[in-house]
């Protein structure tokens, strides 16, 4: 046990010395490449040191294979420990006063001034090594200590650059792949874009791979150029202390190839970090005899591994194994987690939402991450805080994402800035391929994904130029394929270091006008048969539209690009977006090129088109009047887009009820356009659509229908048959007709062939847009409408429920269409005789929108509010009718004083449900009163008291505002007992009567209340039911 212990003390001793040594010659041999002198009393030491620790690894080697004998050990150890401590004194001084490399000349003169001062020390320590030296010089030169000749195994190395990260996240899927591939061919590379964690990996595999082979050398070579390259080589030859390597005129690159070729050596893993230009797998390295590229510098060995990082996917198959070079995307979200919390500290408490927020937002780039850890530690911020200031975008988003950290997982060397690292990336590209840059800056300008080609290639470039540019992109990561192949796309950060630098380049306002000239161009016209391209595009027009400070052409190009947008979106419907879009490219055309500029007037009658459906026909009218002359002066009078503008005008003029007026001008356009332009083209028959649709819905031509011989229903069989042999089945304008034929068809009572055309429009439209588009809404109740004319009336409610449902979801409460389907539900309900609550419930709802009723500027809305009275009024009948509660009614109709008195008999059990019925029958009765002989009369409701027999009393005074409802209609009286009967339920308990008044107060009475309503109860209240005394 001693002898061991005495020769673990003597190793220890010798490396120590063997260390401090190697430091002392590096820094002198340094100094010397700098083509300086070194100082004499320096020599002899320079000369005397490589001799004694050159025998010293041996004597190290020896004692490991315990050659060396104890007391020998215990001999040497203090004189090596001695020269230890007078070499690591030395070293200290050296490097306070020998001049280094990147010291200017101001601080040359201060080191000078030092060594002056120092000298006396020095020359004393230089005695002390001196007199070591000779003492372990003489030991080793003896012969049976030193055993020259005898063949001593090679000191095993591990270069890897940083300790073992103890909170390293696994990465199963790459680490299976990279020992898969090692295993098969010996080598692997893994590429990805900088900050991805690349270096991180090729670290933890050299420890796992030390792990399964402890006897392997651990080497690593940097390659970011030739020249750190070369240094990297002589620095592994350095530390595997190969013969001749110290000679500066040794060819370090020819030794360290033989040596990896010589397989008695024992196992390696080289890493060749940071091989990111492709350039220097083909670059000349400097060796007369040796090997001339970094593909010759590295044989292929059985006892060997080799593992490539890379950003260019292309240096990995070329340096690794082709085809299999492993890409490192982002981490999971996982992944992303587990970094972040170790990052920070652990007593602080992190929300895993917040966590998981700010992960997804970094894109799970480990750089970003680490980055962001070390700036919220280092600043005392909270996770939310970090996300708030990426959240404000910007300079504050660039500021954190430049910001440098010091980061012991990483290099010292690497650059731990988001921007800066991927910078490298961008100048390399910028450098070598132009095209590739190009097309990487244009792409940025869009929508981060999803990004076609036809945005991405130029006009008359070959598919091969544009290819090589697209692979220069993937190659370094900076872009992605989407997984059907069609798109492209790129991270989040990536776009934002991407515009970042065009704008320090002062180019990012070219690549914007780039872009919209793009987009402008290569948008297509909107209609059918360009739908999947436009829908494609429209993430990109929303980001191309937010560019600012675009100059006059760019200006014209965006107007362009807002036109055909606008005619997409009329087609799709979004009738909103149209008339904003198709108003601001108006607006910029007339202020650019002129009031009579085709484009602004061919913008003005998209803003008209969208008016129309927006319920102002008359204002579209209107405007389509003023622009008609310059379009007649501009185009000619028979001109397709005059014709298109009277088309309009005529159909805004039906849109509002002027049937005549809509009939001579759709007349007068269809004429003119099947002259012109002949029967089958789509303009024409659109227009004989629409004068179909206005004969159907006019009036006398109501009256006049008779059978399938109908003038609209021939004209709309024509006009299906020619659309669908242009169009095809499934065409939108196809639908169209589908949907107005049905209409027509059911007028004539061809209920079971309308049914068919509604079942077609409807399946077809539901499968191209979606369930709730405004035109399937429309067949849908037109369905409805012709099951009930055949006695259907259970599919029709079905169906008239889930068409109101979609609207109020769509549309809002207040809408007139939705209004327009409750009464069409009431009508249903009415028909059927089912469910006359909700026949009531239907009907006030729609009178409590009279306003909204009254602005709309649509034909029949007048018959709204008269039907909902009347399916009121009906709904009150049949609930009184239906009554048979166990309650005495009395009541007093005397005029404005209606009043219902309800009791029970004692010891009676009444449900809740009983109760609320009781209550519904008494609002029913009083409503009834009401409206006969003032149907429509507002009732200003200035109090509502309630209350009971004595301590308990819920009031509104005149003069409060908590539960006043004035102006009221009748049909919200209702609601207004209701209200207050809840208020009461909530304040009574045990045995009560309740009671409920309602006044009105006239403008002629002054203050006096005249009381217009009243219920009295009595009522015990428990915990479940009603029980009535």
């Amino acid at each position: 046990m001693a002898e061991a212990i005495a020769a673990i003390s003597f190793v220890s001793a010798v490396i120590s010395l063997v260390d401090t040594g190697s430091r002392m010659l590096s820094r002198l041999r340094e100094f010397s490449e700098a083509s300086q002198e070194i100082p004499e009393s320096f020599k002899h030491l320079n000369a005397q040191l490589p001799i004694v620790l050159d025998a010293l690894r041996r004597t190290e080697a020896r004692a490991n294979e315990g050659l060396v004998d104890k007391r020998t050990q215990e001999a040497l150890v203090p004189t090596i420990q001695g020269c230890r401590d007078r070499v690591a004194d030395l070293y200290d001084i050296l490097e306070d006063v020998l001049p280094s490399k990147t010291d200017s000349s101001f601080d040359r003169a201060i080191k000078a001034a030092k060594s002056l001062s120092k000298d006396r020390k020095v020359q004393k320590l230089l005695k002390d090594i001196d007199s070591y030296l000779t003492s372990l010089t003489f030991h080793n030169t003896s012969g049976d200590a030193m055993n020259i000749g005898r063949d001593l195994p090679v000191r095993r190395l591990n270069m890897t650059p940083a300790d073992r990260d103890k909170n390293f996240v696994d990465r199963p899927d790459i680490f299976r792949e990279l020992d898969m591939t090692m295993k098969e061919y010996g080598r692997a590379a893994v590429a990805g874009i900088g900050g991805v964690g690349k270096t991180q990996i090729a670290v933890e595999q050299c420890y796992r791979f030390r792990e399964r082979d402890p006897s392997s050398n651990v080497l690593w070579l940097h390659a970011g150029a030739v020249s750190k390259l070369v240094e990297s080589c002589k620095n592994v030859c350095d530390r595997l202390q190969l013969p001749g390597c110290s000679d500066p005129q040794s060819d370090t690159l020819r030794i360290l190839h033989a040596w990896l070729s010589e397989e008695s050596n024992g196992s390696w893993i080289l890493v060749v970090d940071n091989a990111d230009d492709v350039d220097i797998l083909e670059k000349r390295l400097p060796s007369e005899n040796g090997p001339k590229t970094l593909l010759q510098l590295i044989p292929y060995r059985q006892h060997g591994k080799v593992l490539v990082t890379t950003r260019d996917r292309r240096v990995g198959e070329r340096l690794a194994v082709r085809g299999r070079t492993i890409i490192v995307p982002p981490m999971s979200l996982r992944e992303g987690r587990t970094l972040l919390v170790s990052y920070l500290p652990t007593a602080r408490d992190y929300e895993k939402g917040g966590v998981d927020e700010l992960v997804e937002t970094l894109d799970c780039l480990p750089l970003a991450i680490s980055q962001a850890a070390a700036y919220m530690t280092e600043n005392y911020m909270e996770v939310s805080d970090y996300i708030s200031l990426l959240e404000e975008g910007g300079d504050e988003m660039e500021a954190l994402l430049n910001e440098s950290f010091s980061d012991a997982r990483r290099g010292e060397a690497a650059d731990n800035s988001v921007l800066r690292t991927w910078k490298l990336s961008f100048d390399q590209i910028t450098h070598r391929f132009s095209r590739a840059a190009d097309m990487l800056s244009s792409m940025a300008m869009f929508d981060r994904q999803g990004v076609p080609e036809g945005l991405l290639r130029k006009e008359g470039e070959t598919k091969h130029a544009f290819n090589n540019a697209l692979a220069t992109l993937q190659n370094f990561s900076l872009i992605g394929r989407s997984a059907d192949g069609k798109n492209y796309y790129m991270h989040r950060l990536i776009q934002i270091a991407i515009r970042t630098w065009l704008q320090l380049k002062g180019t990012l306002s070219k690549w914007e006008e780039e872009a919209t000239h793009v987009l402008s161009t290569r948008f297509p016209t909107g209609d059918y048969e360009t739908w999947p391209a436009c829908e494609t595009l429209i993430p990109h027009v929303r980001v191309i539209l937010d560019f600012e400070g675009l100059p006059r052409d760019s200006l014209l190009r965006r107007a362009e690009l807002l036109h055909k947008v606008a005619w997409f979106d009329r087609r799709q419907d979004r009738w909103q977006l149209a008339y904003d879009r198709a108003e601001e490219a108006a607006a910029v055309f007339k202020l650019i090129i002129g009031p009579d500029a085709p484009q602004m007037l061919s913008s003005k009658v998209t803003v008209a088109d969208a008016l129309i459906e927006l319920e102002k026909p008359r204002e579209a009218e209107q405007l389509l009047a003023d622009i008609l002359p310059a379009m007649e002066r501009v185009y000619g009078p028979n001109h397709i887009e005059t014709l298109r503008n009277k088309g309009n005008l005529g159909w805004a003029r039906f849109r509002y009820g002027n049937f005549e007026g809509a009939d001579a001008m759709l007349l007068e356009v269809a004429a003119a356009r099947e002259k012109t332009l002949g029967f089958m083209h789509p303009s024409t028959l659109l227009a004989l659509n629409n004068l179909a649709v206005n004969m159907h819905t006019h009036p006398l031509a109501r009256l006049e229908a008779r059978g399938s011989d109908n003038e609209a229903v021939a004209l709309g069989r024509k006009v299906l048959a020619a659309r669908e042999q242009l169009l095809g089945p499934k065409h939108i304008d196809v639908l169209e007709i589908l949907g107005n034929l049905g209409d027509f068809l059911a007028e004539v009572e061809e209920f079971e062939e309308a049914e068919e055309f509604y079942s077609k429009a409807i399946s077809a439209r539901e499968e191209l847009f979606g369930p709730g588009n405004p035109w399937t809404l429309t067949n849908m109740h037109n369905l409805a409408v012709c099951y009930s004319h055949q006695g259907r009336y259970a599919e029709a409610i079905k169906i008239n429920k889930a068409v109101l449902s979609s609207r109020i979801k769509t549309l809002g409460e207040d809408h007139i269409d939705t209004l327009m389907s409750r009464s069409n539900l009431a009508y249903e309900l009415v028909k059927s005789d089912t469910d006359w609550e909700e026949v009531a419930l239907q009907a006030r709802l729609i009178l409590n929108y009279r306003d909204v009723i009254e602005s709309a500027q649509r034909p029949f809305k007048s018959d709204l509010v008269p039907a909902a009275l009347r399916q009121l009024s009906k709904a009150h009948k049949r609930l009184e009718a239906q009554s048979a509660d166990p309650w005495n009614e009395y009541t007093c109709d005397e005029p404005g004083h209606p009043s219902v008195f309800l009791t029970w008999t004692s010891g009676t059990t009444l449900s809740r449900a009983g109760f609320a019925s009781a209550i519904r029958h008494a609002q029913h009765r009083i409503a009834a009163v009401l409206e006969q002989g003032r149907a429509g009369e507002r009732l200003p409701l200035n109090n509502i008291v309630v209350g009971n027999s004595g301590s308990v009393t819920i009031t509104t005074k005149p003069d409060e505002s908590r539960l006043l409802f004035a102006p009221f209609t009748f049909g919200q009286l209702a609601e207004a007992v209701d209200l207050m009967r809840i208020c009461g339920l909530e304040r009574m308990g045990g045995r009560e009567e309740m009671w409920v008044e309602v006044f009105r107060g006239g403008e002629q009475r002054g203050k006096r209340r005249i009381r217009i309503g009243f219920i009295y109860l009595f009522l015990d209240f428990d915990s479940d039911d009603l029980a009535v005394s």
